[in-house]
């Protein structure tokens, strides 16, 4: 006997219909159904993993040149004390 698995239902709701539309034509594409499209890119979105502050910045820097910005610009962003960690510091995991 197999194992019974719970499948969960997520509604989303005001989607753009620009985005909708743009899903529909990648599903058709892939010869999927809508919903198992919008599966496939949530799965891939989340096994990606997030760049840090730091790797986004830096990438940034990259593909922009010189920031306007200075290091005191950040200060009391996303700090230690405010629960959350510096935007130059590593990433705890938890998707901050």
């Amino acid at each position: 006997m197999e194992p019974y698995l719970s499948m969960a239902s997520l509604t989303i709701k005001s989607i753009p219909d620009t985005l909708l539309e743009q899903l529909r034509r990648l599903a058709e594409q892939e010869r999927r159904s809508l919903n198992q499209q919008a599966i496939l890119l949530l799965e891939q979105a989340l096994s990606e993993g997030r760049a840090s502050f730091r790797e986004r910045y830096e990438a940034f820097v990259r593909n922009h040149g010189p920031s306007p910005l200075e290091d005191a610009d950040f200060d009391g962003l996303r700090s230690p004390d405010r629960g959350r960690p510096s935007p130059f510091g590593e990433e705890t995991g938890d998707g901050h």
